[in-house]
């Protein structure tokens, strides 16, 4: 091991963290042209983001305008 390895993760701190995923999330996914994902994935890059975070990004303003909309009224 180098110095410059990350320091490993123990079975038991991954099988816990698997657990937790397990539970608590779920992967949203659709299904695109692979020429237009490509695209994508360039346009992310000149955002200096990943398509994930992008992808989280426009979900959570989705969920954030749902409910505003939505929120009982006084």
């Amino acid at each position: 091991m180098s110095y410059t390895d990350p320091p490993k993760t123990s079975k038991a701190k991954r099988a816990a963290n698997d657990r937790w995923d397990k539970e608590n999330m779920i992967t949203l996914g659709c299904k695109i042209k692979r020429e237009d994902a490509t695209i994508f994935k360039e346009y992310a890059q000149t955002q200096d983001k990943t398509a994930n975070t992008l992808l989280k990004e426009f979900v959570y303003k989705c969920i954030k305008e749902y409910q505003e909309k939505n929120e009982p009224k006084d």
